[in-house]
Parts: structure tokens; sequence; C-alpha cells
């Protein structure tokens, strides 16, 4: 899969949580990976975490080719967990979405009227 633009095109964010150093990096990894299943070009994504009393959430916000953006969110006691959920979401929608995107493709043949 081939992000646009130079970088990345995902951006991790923590509202008042220290991620540490390999959240980031796993995120974009899979991420990346969940949305190359389904389609070549990233546009770009946005995943943010927020601390909500006792537990963690997350938002993923993507937007690939020339889709409408698909936004998910989870919960959970951890930030690992809630992005797990999230990402759950994001890959059924876009799955979703490619199926509809062949569904529409295909050509139906003109069904013949019985005399």
């Amino acid at each position: 899969m081939k992000p646009n633009g130079a970088g990345t095109p995902i951006k991790v964010n923590g509202s008042g949580i220290d991620l540490g150093e390999t959240l980031p990096h796993e995120v974009q990894a899979k991420l990346m990976h969940v949305v190359g299943r389904y389609f070549d070009c990233l546009n770009h994504g946005t995943v943010g975490f927020t601390r909500e009393g006792h537990s963690c959430g997350c938002t993923i916000n993507v937007h690939v080719g020339n889709l409408k953006m698909i936004i998910a969110e989870g919960s959970a006691t951890n930030c690992h967990l809630a992005f797990g959920q999230a990402l759950a979401n994001v890959e059924k929608q876009l799955h979703r979405r490619r199926r509809r995107m062949a569904d529409g493709s295909r050509i139906q043949p003109p069904s013949r009227a019985l005399a």
C-alpha cells in the first residue's frame, strides 16, 4: 500500500495520556496493514486516545481514496484494547465498502421477458 504525500499519513495523538514509544508505531503498522488489505491508497488517518474515568477511549478517522471518512471508536481498560476494538470496527467498515464497490461494478445480464 502506498501512502499519499511525504512521511506517514497517520497521526497518533494522546489527550492526557502518555502513549510511550511503542504504541504509536504499533498503531501505524496495524492500521496500514488493515487498510492495505482492502484498498491501495490511504489519504490520511488520525488515531486519538483519551482518558475516560478509569477506562481509555480510542477514536480512528481514516480517509481512503475518494470514499467518505471512516470513523470508529473503542473503549476498554487500556489503550491497546481500546485500539483493538476501534480497529475491528474500521476493518468491518472497509470490508463492507469494498464489497459494495465490487457488487456495484458487476454487470447484471438483462432479464428476458417471457412471451
